[in-house]
């Protein structure tokens, strides 16, 4: 292995412990130096090659719950190690969440947004999808609890001024004197898609776009969150492709059970109506997934035991 090679092999394992771990475990996400993209490709080889997660206690923990999470949808009882595209979707997670780091870039050097952003485009574009059904739910046995990340905001009002601080414990200096002071604290649990707001270098609209573009990488994910407020739900190629096979419809079918069905119906259609015309074959899926996915919610509905009278 080279020195290079090395280098970024410590970097997977700061990537393991700051952000995976916590992703699929619980507790304080930690992101780590934004990856860019050929070193955001790079590391899933790295990381693929040295066999993933190095420490034997978190590679055990990671591998019980991610095959808990899969049994959710699917009768398991192991799932595949991490790959190269899973690593190197877990370090384009990073980067997203570096976007959001209102310290990443200071007035001199707001433009690192702005690469930052290139970058990660350029690194989704290039992450390959999912190869198959196992796949694709191995990859969602590790992300689905992306779009549940958020972050802590406080604003802390005192007789003289305010603060605010994103992400991070108001200092116990400002909370001195509560009463004698008259300080409130107003606590804020702010999405991940709302992350960017008020970041000078990035505007939430790009962020939108960005975000979306890494969930078409874990597909079955995508199709599990489809009812969320942003990033609009839209069909994808990847998510095409799951849907487009008898087992990859069931997952997908499952995965959306738990949501409200009148939610579901609504963006389903919406979305095959996206579909441009000339995609026929891709119009085709998007249509009919959506017409079974409402039957399946009309027979569990008519299947649902009726209260019985008094």
């Amino acid at each position: 292995m080279s020195t290079d090679d090395a280098a970024l092999g410590e970097r997977c394992e700061e990537l393991a412990r700051g952000v995976l771990g916590p992703l699929v475990l619980g507790g304080p996400v930690h992101p780590v130096r934004p990856f860019g993209g050929p070193l955001g490709l790079r590391v899933g080889v790295v990381a693929s090659e040295r066999r993933g997660v190095t420490d034997g206690d978190l590679a055990s923990r990671l591998d019980v719950a991610r095959v808990r999470r899969a049994r959710l949808l699917a009768a398991v009882d192991t799932l595949p190690d991490l790959d190269a595209g899973d690593w190197s979707v877990l370090a384009a997670l990073n980067d997203l969440l570096q976007l959001t780091n209102h310290h990443l870039a200071g007035p001199l050097t707001r433009g690192r947004y702005a690469r930052v952003l290139a970058n990660l485009e350029w690194m989704c574009e290039r992450i390959p999808a999912p190869a198959d059904v196992l796949s694709a739910l191995s990859r969602h046995a590790t992300f689905a609890r992306a779009l549940e990340l958020a972050r802590t905001d406080s604003t802390v009002s005192w007789w003289t001024g305010s603060a605010r601080f994103r992400g991070e414990a108001p200092p116990a200096r400002l909370l001195a004197w509560r009463e004698i002071r008259r300080v409130q604290v107003d606590a804020r649990r702010v999405p991940l898609a709302e992350m960017p707001a008020g970041v000078t270098g990035i505007s939430l609209a790009d962020y939108a776009d960005v975000l979306a573009l890494w969930l078409t990488r874990t597909p079955l994910t995508d199709l599990a969150t489809a009812t969320r407020q942003s990033p609009m739900f839209a069909w994808s190629a990847s998510t095409l492709a799951l849907v487009a096979t008898g087992p990859g419809r069931m997952l997908a079918f499952r995965a959306l059970a738990a949501e409200p069905p009148d939610a579901v119906n609504a963006v389903l259609s919406r979305a095959a109506l996206q579909v441009p015309e000339p995609y026929e074959e891709a119009r085709r899926l998007a249509v009919g997934f959506a017409e079974r996915a409402a039957r399946a919610f009309q027979e569990l509905k008519s299947e649902s035991p009726r209260p019985q009278p008094r």
